[in-house]
């Protein structure tokens, strides 16, 4: 994602050291890449098939925008400056079935505490479960469950209360069932359910749960290569209605989706890994108006969810994200924008100790509304990080991240710079 804020080092224990330096998108995006490795860290703590797997990041980051502000004359938009020192707590149960799958189970906690502005002090909670399964016939199953429980203020995916310290929490489950035809071709039937509710009443646009069905196939292309074609079939509903609001089951932005994706996708041990995704999303609404009588857009568009990396070499890992979604703004309104972004990403081992990482992305944003003019944004990001390894079990680094939103609606605009200084052990 190329959404929102930028902050360095927030660790989950299966992040690799080129995701480790930057966060992009806020602690939503942090559970998601909570998935994104596949490979388990060593753990020196282990009984038969589990092991444990203790790990603690502390980071020192001055950041010389804490609010995001867009500088333009307006007092209750101040660009402020602080240091910031954020405590990472975390811990992994991962318990081998013996080459038949995992079971894996953690927690990643984010303790920020401000040296000025010490009203901002924050907190954010990370649980994870992860159970994936082949049994001898074919049978595969796979659960997937993330839990964030955050105060940070780094917003949603919608951009929504960005720079604001705000109460909310997430749930994202993943599920699929699957059979194996001998190694060359599977099926699959997926159930995901996302919700996310938001702590303050003032906050209730936020509140909604989205059920998702899909089918979908794999064919073997090459040796480590999977070609797939995916559909899925989903709806999201809008479930907070305050009394006086305005906003009802008749006039909210409740709407369902049909979406066919098709892509690559890679064995373990491939010189790629991740996911080649490409696809096209169908959406309509139940109502015809929002609360202020405005016509929702029923639309149609291309979307994307690509996360690669390529092993160039043992010692260079080059990264590309892409993504193509459209973003509601909330349940009261018919206002939405579409994403589309690129990011690029370098990591490289040399004299064996030291990391280079680096990151480069853009991002446009798109709004249905206002229209006089249209409503843009341009978004840039730019990282650099370097850490060095004193022995296997801990790291320090320091680091530097470049974020700019220049749109064409001058409030919307800022400008972040973050230094940031990390020792992170893992054991």
């Amino acid at each position: 994602m190329l959404l929102g804020f930028v902050a360095f080092g927030l660790m989950t224990i299966l992040f690799s050291e080129a995701m480790a330096q930057t966060r992009v998108g806020g602690v939503r995006a942090d559970a998601e890449n909570t998935w994104s490795q596949s490979s388990t860290p060593s753990g020196r703590i282990a009984a038969g098939n589990l092991k444990v797997v203790p790990a603690l990041t502390l980071e020192e980051v001055y950041d010389d925008n804490i609010y995001l502000a867009s500088g333009i004359n307006n007092t209750s938009e101040k660009i402020e400056s602080d240091w910031i020192f954020h405590a990472m707590p975390g811990l992994l149960l991962d318990y081998t079935l013996q080459g038949r799958g995992y079971v894996r189970l953690g927690y990643q906690g984010d303790y920020a505490y401000y040296k000025d502005f010490d009203d901002n002090d924050w907190k954010d909670h990370i649980g994870f479960f992860d159970f994936d399964y082949r049994a001898p016939g074919g049978l595969l199953f796979a659960v997937k469950n993330v839990y964030v429980d955050a105060t940070d203020p780094y917003g949603s995916d919608n951009l929504y209360n960005l720079g604001v310290q705000t109460e909310r929490w997430y749930d994202d489950l993943n599920t699929k069932l699957g059979y194996d035809f001998g190694n060359q071709f599977k099926a699959f039937f997926y159930y995901d359910y996302y919700k996310q509710d938001y702590d303050e009443d003032e906050d209730f646009t936020q509140d909604w749960t989205v059920n998702q069905f899909g089918a979908g196939f794999e064919m073997r292309i090459a040796p480590k290569t999977w070609g797939f074609l995916r559909y899925h079939y989903g709806y999201r509903d809008y479930y907070t209605h305050p009394e006086g609001s305005g906003v009802t089951d008749r006039n909210d932005a409740d709407f369902d989706f049909h979406r066919v994706s098709s892509g690559l996708t890679w064995d373990s041990g491939a010189k790629f890994a991740g996911e080649l995704l490409f696809g096209y999303e169908w959406r309509n609404h139940d109502n015809e108006f929002d609360s202020l009588g405005n016509r929702y857009d029923d639309r149609d568009t291309w979307v994307a969810a690509t996360r690669l990396d390529y092993f160039a070499t043992s010692a260079t890992t080059l990264s590309l994200y892409l993504i193509r979604a459209v973003r509601d703004t909330g349940s009261n309104t018919f206002q939405y924008y579409t994403d589309t972004g690129i990011k690029v990403g370098l990591a490289h081992q040399f004299w064996s100790k030291f990391t280079l990482t680096a990151e480069a992305g853009y991002s446009f944003y798109d709004y249905n509304f206002p229209v006089n003019p249209v409503k843009e944004a341009d978004n840039y990001l730019g990282s650099l990080g370097i850490s060095y390894k004193f022995c296997n079990w801990l790291t320090g680094g320091v680091a530097y991240a470049y974020l700019e939103q220049d749109s064409n609606y001058p409030e919307d605009d800022y400008t972040d710079n973050r230094f940031t200084v990390s020792l992170r052990a893992v054991y």
